[in-house]
């Protein structure tokens, strides 16, 4: 008889974070990794198994032709190496039977854990529809970054922001305005790479030579010199929605260059990650898998994710999991259907991991804006979500609204807190933020922590625990 492969994850809270769970250690109902979620979208016919070892998998395909079934599309390549075994793609062939063969694969000693390829989409709020960019055909050569001034100027736009004095952010810049040296990976549709608010703050693979046909850095990828397009499979991750740039925009618009606006955080460097495109902004497991990896291999210390979908995912799991191993703080939205995350989660940001947090959206009042998900057990905090002026492609700018705009505010702030204190890893940085919100009366029901980010309360709370160790 086959063992029941159950567990119970639970979320490792940091420091003095404990209050803020009342009622104790949360964790999830018991979830079988070969139990499927059939409602979750998916590509049809694509999943991931995980078995120990490439001579598992050999197997596996081995056995499923014995029993007379038609021959899987197998990956040898691995999609993800984890503790616990390694995920491989298989791919069911057109007009077979896939539930048939699924059962078998289920039924099989050396497979771990077996999931549908989901999509995920972009978190965007029902009142906004996106403005495309040009079509992937006309996508641009990388521009030359130009001379910042010698001297501040000021952003003529800035006071569009309400979002920033909301979260305290021009007190905070008193105290820190970011640094290149923290690398933020922006997982999206991508981003408009020569927008002149954005171009200085883009991170640069110093490995690779940019447009020379070469692998410089071995990494797998040719020419990333910016990231990658794991959507379009390519070097050029130009945004084709609006939503990654304008998310890009609020994490690190460059702050008082005289044009346009500014970020949470004046300076950063951008890793710009698509896995999402089209017109509705969607992509797959592989690619959010894909992506979260490029990140953490190539030194991302902070990953900004506005999407969402899909069912409990074990592999994304692992990733994310594997970023929270690296120190990698993990900032998700929590979702635009007015539900709360914990009845229905939405995933990833309600993966209860010590590096994860989920954001919720204020409107301009300080209410939870209507369309925004909430939760006392699973949302940690909120940040202004509803008409938030940023960048879009074509070097414009415009309003969003969701909590795909709300996390990249907590984004920005996390940018500030680990220019100042480098050593500060992801279960630090995520305490801090959590402990620093400002309390909103009508927030203490919705959201664990029952407030409002404060970028500066938040660097001074930093300052204090530096100063006591």
């Amino acid at each position: 008889m086959r063992a029941t492969l159950s567990r119970r994850i639970f979320w490792p809270l940091g420091l003095a974070a404990v209050p803020l769970l009342l009622g104790g250690w949360i964790g999830f109902p018991d979830v079988h990794p070969l139990e499927l979620d059939r409602q979750a979208p998916a590509v049809f016919g694509e999943y991931f198994v995980r078995t120990e070892s490439q001579e598992n998998l050999e197997r596996i395909i081995a056995s499923v032709e014995g029993q007379g079934l038609p021959t899987l599309l197998a990956y040898r390549k691995p999609i993800l190496v984890t503790p616990r075994g390694r995920w491989y793609k298989v791919v069911v062939p057109p007009n077979e039977d896939a539930e048939r063969i699924v059962q078998r694969l289920m039924e099989n000693e050396s497979i771990s854990a077996i999931e549908p390829n989901y999509i995920y989409t972009v978190i965007r709020s029902a009142f906004d529809s996106p403005k495309p960019a040009p079509p992937r055909s006309s996508d641009p050569d990388y521009a030359v970054a130009p001379s910042l001034p010698d001297t501040p100027i000021a952003d003529p736009l800035l006071e569009r922001l309400y979002g920033l004095k909301k979260i305290s952010a021009p007190a905070a810049w008193t105290r820190s305005v970011g640094s290149k040296r923290v690398v933020v990976a922006n997982i999206d549709t991508g981003i408009d790479y020569n927008h002149p608010d954005l171009i200085q703050n883009l991170w640069s693979n110093p490995k690779e030579v940019c447009g020379d046909g070469l692998d410089n850095d071995q990494n797998g990828f040719i020419d990333d010199c910016i990231g990658w397009d794991f959507y379009g499979k390519d070097s050029r991750p130009y945004d084709d929605s609006d939503h990654g740039t304008h998310t890009a925009g609020t994490i690190a618009a460059t702050g008082f260059n005289g044009v346009g606006v500014s970020g949470v955080a004046h300076s950063a460097s951008l890793m710009n990650l698509k896995f999402l495109g089209g017109p509705a902004g969607s992509g797959t497991l592989e690619g959010a898998i894909g992506s979260i990896k490029y990140a953490i291999d190539n030194g991302a210390q902070i990953m900004s994710n506005s999407w969402g979908g899909g069912g409990f995912s074990q592999a994304l799991f692992d990733v994310i999991q594997e970023a929270e191993s690296k120190g990698v703080l993990f900032i998700a939205a929590a979702g635009n259907s007015a539900t709360s995350n914990d009845v229905r989660p939405t995933f990833p940001a309600s993966y209860r991991l010590g590096n994860v947090i989920s954001v919720a959206a204020t409107d301009q009042m300080d209410r939870l804006a209507r369309f925004s998900c909430y939760g006392k057990m699973t949302v940690h905090v909120a940040a202004p979500g509803q008409n938030i002026f940023s960048t879009i492609p074509n070097g414009g700018y415009g309003s969003l609204s969701g909590t795909s705009m709300a996390a990249p505010h907590v984004t920005g702030v996390a940018v500030l807190l680990k220019s100042s204190f480098p050593e500060l890893d992801s279960v630090v940085l995520k305490d801090i933020i959590l402990r620093s919100v400002d309390s909103i009366d009508s927030l203490s029901t919705r959201i664990q922590t029952g407030g409002r980010i404060n970028a500066e309360k938040a660097l001074r709370m930093a300052e204090e625990y530096q100063g006591k160790r």
